[in-house]
């Protein structure tokens, strides 16, 4: 086990090396499109291990920075939300949140068509949304999350939003709602065949059922 780890960490510093190595490369070329392009690399490595997120968010910002100069406003929102996704694994939610709603914004003005991208970019504010307390705003992006993912055949993304939605009927005690949103979970999760997704329709089910019963 400990060659194991020792072997991972090798790895990954030999990747991280590899990583700054381009953006140096990059840097001393002074094309800013592939400084970008190595320094999205570079973040995606440093944001693994909990570790380097900040390290991580401070490469993200400087590749954001670089888009909104390119003129690439689709691939500065992508970073904008793994700002996001970092401070949220580090249970900073107002600032998650702050990310995920710049990174849907420049969505919402700029992409010409739905794309898993597309709506990743709404289920991420989805999440968060409620976790802040915002329900009304949780709820309507996670109906809109059901339609884009529906759009695009991802069934376990329709069937993640369809479940919460559930949760939320529920609680709200609007069961026959509650059963709607249910059904299409559970149908896009036969499709999905995912076995995490398998395991939270399976949660979900049982609070539909045991507020059923009440």
């Amino acid at each position: 086990m400990t060659d194991d780890y020792s072997n991972m960490a090798f790895e990954f510093q030999e990747r991280l090396k590899t990583a700054r190595q381009e953006v140096a490369d990059a840097r001393a070329g002074n094309d800013k499109l592939a400084l970008a392009k190595a320094l999205k690399r570079l973040g995606n490595i440093e944001r693994r291990p909990p570790f380097l997120r900040e390290t991580a968010n401070k490469t993200y910002a400087e590749v954001a920075d670089l888009f909104r100069e390119l003129k690439l406003p689709l691939e500065e929102a992508w970073v904008l939300r793994h700002i996001g996704i970092n401070h949220e694994y580090a249970e900073r939610f107002p600032e998650a949140e702050e990310y995920y709603d710049a990174s849907l914004d420049l969505f919402r003005r700029h992409a010409t068509a739905n794309s898993l991208d597309y709506a990743n970019t709404v289920r991420y504010p989805a999440v968060i949304k409620n976790r802040v307390g915002k329900r009304d705003e949780s709820t309507r992006l996670w109906e809109e999350a059901v339609e884009r993912y529906d759009q695009i055949g991802a069934p376990v993304g329709t069937a993640e939003a369809a479940a919460w939605l559930t949760i939320f009927a529920v609680e709200k005690g609007d069961l026959p709602r509650a059963s709607e949103w249910f059904a299409k979970a559970a149908a896009a999760a036969s499709l999905a065949n995912d076995p995490d997704t398998v395991k939270f329709i399976a949660e979900v089910k049982e609070k539909l059922t045991q507020a059923g019963t009440k």
